[in-house]
Order: C-alpha cells, then structure tokens, then sequence
C-alpha cells in the first residue's frame, strides 16, 4: 500500500465518522501516511487531511528540504520565518469544520490551542486500527531491521566478557547496531543483570556481570522508519541447575507460543500456551507481564498478545512472542523472538539462536 492510498483509508475512516478532516501532529502517523522522514520525540509538522482527499503537510524551514524529495502524497507547505504550523494551518483550513485528532498523542496544551480554532473530536483509533495490519513492504523493512539486530549481537558476543558493567554491555550492542546499519535505536536497550533481571524494563546500570549471571538483553533497531525488538538471556559463566530448568521453561513456552500463532487465534489463547507451560512447572507467577505486543512505526503497537485481547490476529501483524520468568532478589528470564502473522501460521523473522548461550 503505497502512501497516498494509506491517505484514502484515513478519508474513509473520517467520513464514516461523519466529521471533515483530521489534524495529524504524532511523528509516527506522518511518517505511516507520507513516507516524511521519522524523528522520535518530534512535533514540528503537520498533516492536514480533508474528505476530499487533499492534504497537507505544513512544515518550517528546519524540515523543508528534507521532506520536499520524499513526500508525494501531500502538498509540501512550508511556514514563513517564525510562524507557527497552527497558524498556517488556519489559513489552509476555511470556515469551522469538525476535524478528527489523535488523542493519544496530542497533549492539553496542544487540544487547548486547537480546540480554540476549530471544533475537534478524537479520531478513535483510526489510524492505529489501519496500522495494526502491515502490508509486504513494511514487513521488508521490519524484517531487514531484524537482520540488523541478529547480526548485531552475533558480533557483540565476541567481545562480552564477565566482568563487565551493564553499560558497557549495552554500549557493545548498540555500537554494533550502528555498524551494522541502524539509522537508530527502537527503543533504549534494557541490559539487566543477576538479581537485577527481575526488572523487565530495567534501564542497564553499574553493576557487573559476573559468573554464573543470568543477563537480560532486551534491544532494537530502527530501519526506515520501522523497528525490531528482541531479547535473550546470556549467561557470564555456567549458571547454576535450578536457572537452567527455569531457562528451558521459558524457552519451551516460547516455541509453543510461536508455533500456536497463526490468523483467527486470539492473542489470549497464544498467551494462555507460554503461560500454560510456565505453571505446569511452576513458575506461572513469575511471569509478571502479556505474552506480546505488535511492532511497528512504534516498538509498542496494536495488537496486544495478552489475556486482555480476546480479537483474533490477522495476516499482516508483526508481534512479539516474549514469555518471561522474573524471580525476586535471584534472577530474570526473557526470550522474544519477532513474528509475522500468516493466514495458516507464522513466519518468524528472529534467526538468532534460542539456545542458552554461556560467555
């Protein structure tokens, strides 16, 4: 689906919602609908889309020359020295219309200056409800930004050691990220170490690895836009018998819940198979988070693999399969592996290996 078709669908979905346009400020959404170059954390532009199917992207000269050779599915508007997007986009849109707005993305500031200018409404999950499912090309990307990741802590395992910091683990693993082509980073790399790996978030500190550490490695590229996410769990020296029973639990649930996954099953039945698993060797209460979520634009998307989404996955999702055993005060356990959803199965898109790895 190429860019302006993607712009029709968000024309679909505003005139069933009766309204006439939609105010686009969330960098990813831009991104999804005109191919604009993505830049986390920035809302500089804005797309305006009306139910004619025209739209809009206004954007100042920091962005102009960037954008002008990449987007063809809107008209480039650029902003005269110091004004403001919303002030030009009074100008393009006449009279008051009712127009949609992501409200997720947009802070009270932002809905305060526009609601002050137009009569607005929440958009509802439109465009995250079109972003669930990613068509062939997006999943190319997805999956060249996996072949990074893969590539990345296969170089990264040469030069771990026990002894080293958390930070320094990290700084192995995304220097190679970088080497290996990452225009950035899908997320901060979560490096967890020994009794610190019962953080699933955990951010890596000073602490350091040493032998018979269990240490949690959860990281991503990003690649045209689109992110990988993966984890596994290496081990700095021979863990003890009681960790690697707890290991192979955990891989075990992990390949049962990838091969359980294909179009038409719930995410709470793939979850119920890791977790399943888990309890019958009795660790089911360790495992403290859902089984997955959707990847994307965004490293966290719709649909959720959990015991909250009772909706079938469809074709085209990208998810994680991620199952977890966090025991306090000992270690942390966590494989995840990235998956395409295919109408009679799966393919899996993470080629590193699932077996325990000793440094």
């Amino acid at each position: 689906m190429d860019h302006k078709q993607r712009i029709a669908g968000l024309v679909s979905g505003i005139e069933e919602r009766g309204i006439d346009g939609a105010i686009i400020t969330g960098p990813e959404n831009i991104h999804y609908l005109t191919g604009a170059p993505f830049v986390r954390g920035s809302y500089g532009k804005i797309l305006f889309v009306g139910i004619g199917g025209t739209a809009s992207l206004i954007v100042s000269d920091l962005d102009y020359q960037e954008v002008i050779g990449t987007v063809d599915s809107a008209e480039i508007v650029k902003t005269d020295f110091m004004e403001k997007p919303l002030d030009r986009l009074k100008k393009i849109v006449k009279g008051t219309p009712r127009l949609g707005f992501e409200e997720d993305l947009v802070s009270a500031a932002l809905k305060e200056r526009i609601s002050a200018e137009f009569r607005v409404e929440p958009l509802r999950g439109i465009l995250e409800r079109m972003r669930e499912r990613k068509d062939p090309e997006e999943i190319a990307v997805i999956e060249m930004a996996q072949f990074i990741n893969d590539r990345a802590i296969e170089k990264a395992l040469g030069n771990l050691k026990a002894g080293m910091s958390e930070l320094e683990i990290a700084a192995e693993l995304e220097y190679n990220l970088r080497m290996k082509g990452a225009e950035t980073f899908a997320f901060e790399t979560i490096v967890a170490s020994g009794p610190r790996g019962v953080y699933p978030h955990g951010m890596p500190g000073t602490r350091r690895a040493s032998s018979g550490d269990a240490v949690v490695i959860d990281f991503g590229a990003r690649y045209g836009g689109y992110c990988s996410d993966m984890t596994r769990t290496l081990f700095f020296g021979d863990p003890s018998a009681e960790v690697k029973r707890a290991y192979e639990a955990v891989k075990e649930a992990q390949e049962r819940a990838v091969e359980s996954v294909k179009g038409g099953v719930t995410g709470r039945k793939v979850d119920a198979v890791a977790r399943g698993i888990l309890e019958g060797r009795d660790l089911g209460k360790f495992f403290v988070h859902g089984l997955g979520h959707g990847v994307g634009i965004e490293v966290h998307e719709f649909p959720v693999v959990g015991p909250s989404n009772g909706s079938p996955l469809a074709p085209g999702n990208v998810i994680t399969i991620e199952p977890g055993v966090y025991v306090p005060g000992r270690y942390g356990i966590r494989i995840e592996d990235l998956v395409v959803v295919e109408k009679d199965g799966r393919r899996t898109l993470t080629k590193f290996t699932r077996e325990m790895v000793v440094i």
